[in-house]
């Protein structure tokens, strides 16, 4: 058995717990309100699924340094509660690689999260190059390079949306073209630094819109609305809504739709459409 295959989960105090510098997600994420549902399922049902850890030696703060669980350190610090903690011995690259298949798998870590992390990693010397990090991590090539595009991104950009998680990945690297060209650059930044001194922020989608026809003039507006996700009751999203010029496209998890379902969908969108 290997180091890194060492493992145990222990009940820790989560206030002597901290969030490795290396992890993936900005604090503008963590929040009581982005952490609604899950301080719920906490009082509910207590943590189902524990966080990453490695335990810090010669450390008068903290005893554990987790690799992943961001959210869930947060509940179990709000709620004052014990934090399950899987922990392992693991080498920072090991780490990072566990911590980036964990987070592959979920919806709410953002593109631009995603590149800074990359990037980070990069810097850091964890991986000797940008090729090193495709093979490590076992992704595209073509991904990292528009994901580290978005990490580049400026101050002035980031500022204007407010939460840089709600920069969608088309919408980055549209302004990062934009950002390419001297003078639509000074246009672009010019219009960003007016939108974030505003009092009260568009939403996500108007604020890239904006951003786009400031640094093309004539540029025609595009949609305000671009893809409208569809949630659950719970919170959880079910399937997506994409509105182009010419048409209006449902995008539902292949996973999660039945062959009968598929069949009842397209009835009913037959119904709608007056086809039936």
């Amino acid at each position: 058995m290997s180091a890194a295959d060492k493992t145990n989960i222990v009940l820790a105090n989560p206030f002597r717990c901290r969030m490795w510098d290396l992890h993936d997600r900005t604090d503008d994420s963590v929040t009581e309100e982005s952490c609604r549902q899950a301080i719920a399922s906490f009082r509910r049902h207590g943590q189902l699924i524990p966080v990453l850890g490695r335990t810090l030696n010669n450390n008068p703060e903290y005893d554990i340094e987790l690799i992943f669980g961001s959210r869930r350190l947060f509940v179990a610090r709000h709620l004052n509660v014990p934090l399950r903690v899987e922990l392992r011995t693991l080498s920072n690259r090991q780490a990072i690689i566990c911590m980036d298949i964990e987070n592959r798998q979920r919806l709410d870590i953002s593109p631009y999260e995603r590149g800074v992390a990359y990037a980070k990693w990069l810097h850091g010397g964890h991986f000797r190059s940008q090729d090193d990090l495709v093979q490590g991590l076992a992704i595209s090539a073509a991904q990292v390079s528009k994901l580290l595009k978005l990490a580049r991104l400026p101050a002035a950009i980031l500022n204007a949306f407010g939460r840089v998680a709600d920069i969608r990945e088309g919408w980055g690297l549209e302004l990062s073209a934009a950002l390419e060209d001297s003078r639509r650059r000074e246009r672009t930044l010019r219009k960003a630094r007016e939108i974030a001194s505003e009092t009260v922020k568009p939403p996500a989608s108007e604020v890239c819109r904006q951003l786009l026809i400031a640094s093309c003039p004539g540029r025609k507006p595009a949609p305000k609305s671009r893809d409208e996700v569809v949630l659950s009751k719970a919170g959880k999203p079910l399937f997506r809504v994409r509105q182009t010029r010419k048409s209006v496209m449902l995008l539902l998890p292949a996973e999660q739709v039945s062959a009968h379902h598929l069949q009842h969908i397209v009835q009913l969108v037959g119904k709608a459409c007056g086809t039936d």
